[in-house]
């Protein structure tokens, strides 16, 4: 243990002249206790509501995303789907047909997206499990799955056998004037309502992909996109680069994070800018430490005389007091650390704080990312607060 370092500990342990100086010392280290909890709890809490948004925002958004360079569709044989799901780090894989058409149940109608899937979406997204009133669509017959809104703004009810929802697809090529239904149609009973988001319940509906195809007049193995879940701990590079290699230039992948540039780029700031705000509520928390040791330095004036006498340099007392606001910065802030982590971790646990007005609790997100920034933050700022306290000690103090 170096002799500056030894001094700091026995100045932090031993008595003062005036009572007022421990007294702010012992502040200066609870404050810096309080700032460092803040911090870690309210990184935490915004962690978990950055996934609880996504998970709402993003539901049926996949890890990686397939679609053709040139065309809205494309055709894929199952035998190449299955070369996919063999690639190292997929997790499973899911073929869409999607199209938008428009609803019209009695008088009212509805452009909608109208996806075709088949079981193996449900199995990615776990669609089943936000359906609260009937099933997911299966291939046995003409089904379709409408989300909470657009149910409401049809009006459509749940099998309703005497009324049936109509979907409605321009045709295509050159149409006749003369032609009294220039729209293809297909009828459809609706067998659930899912309830996933309001974007999600007014903007989209589910129907086996047959119908789709049948709609659209498309051969089989047609698909307008491919999503693609990854297992945990795979690389996402490795994965894009094995389905480029399978598919090659004619098709792109697309990350989950490109879905919604937008909502990434507001989360990102977001978390940014609350990490600045918590860097400034702890820097003036420091200001404490900054204050205590000038006023250790101001109490400890005579002993630094007499150690400058007997040959103390100036460098290493100022490295005393150096070693001193390190040591209340590093006291407070570590207690106040454990704090923190205990109430991340009794909250993710217990679930005890709930949202006012709601069952749900605070989401929180236990992270040693947070854990690390904050760290680093902690230790850099506590290092210049302590570097400005110990430059008060100057030669003409020690005279």
């Amino acid at each position: 243990m170096s002799f500056s370092l030894f001094v700091a500990r026995r100045y932090r342990l031993s008595s003062t002249k005036f009572n007022t100086v421990r007294l702010i010392s012992r502040f200066a280290s609870f404050v810096i206790g309080v700032a460092v909890c803040a911090f870690f709890v309210i990184q935490s809490v915004f962690s978990g509501l950055h996934d609880f948004g996504l998970s709402y925002s993003s539901s049926l958004d996949p890890d990686l995303k397939i679609r053709a360079v040139d065309s809205a569709s494309f055709v894929l044989a199952d035998s190449v789907v299955t070369q996919l799901e063999k690639i190292e780090g997929v997790g499973g894989s899911a073929p869409v047909f999607s199209q938008e058409v428009v609803f019209r149940f009695e008088q009212q109608n509805k452009l909608i997206s109208l996806l075709g899937v088949d079981d193996r979406f449900d199995q990615l997204f776990a669609v089943s499990d936000q359906i609260p009133v009937g099933r997911m669509v299966s291939d046995a017959g003409e089904e379709i799955l409408l989300g909470y809104g657009t149910a409401i703004e049809l009006g459509a009810g749940l099998y309703d056998y005497d009324g049936f929802v109509e979907c409605l697809l321009p045709k295509q090529g050159l149409i006749n004037p003369l032609d009294p239904n220039p729209f293809v149609s297909q009828w459809a009973t609706n067998v659930g309502l899912f309830q996933i988001s309001e974007e999600v319940d007014y903007g989209y509906a589910f129907a086996p992909i047959r119908f789709v195809r049948n709609l659209t007049n498309s051969s089989a193995d047609t698909y307008t996109e491919i999503n693609i879940n990854l297992v945990e701990g795979a690389k996402v590079n490795d994965v894009i680069d094995g389905v480029q290699a399978t598919l090659g230039a004619s098709f792109e992948v697309i990350e989950k994070e490109a879905l919604n540039p937008a909502l990434y780029r507001m989360l990102q700031t977001e978390r940014i800018a609350i990490y600045l705000i918590l860097s400034l509520v702890l820097i003036i928390a420091l200001f404490n430490v900054v204050g205590a040791v000038v006023m250790m330095v101001l109490d400890k004036r005579e002993q630094l005389q007499t150690l400058h006498g007997v040959g103390s340099s100036v460098r290493e007392i100022r490295d005393i007091f150096f070693y001193q606001g390190m040591l209340l910065s590093g006291v407070g802030g570590a207690v106040g650390l454990l704090v923190g982590i205990v109430v991340v971790v009794a909250q993710s646990v217990g679930e005890f704080i709930l949202v006012p007005g709601t069952q749900l609790p605070y989401p929180v997100r236990f992270s040693f990312e947070n854990l690390m920034v904050l760290v680093v933050i902690w230790v850099g700022l506590s290092v210049l607060a302590a570097w400005i306290s110990s430059a008060v000690v100057r030669p003409r103090l020690l005279r």
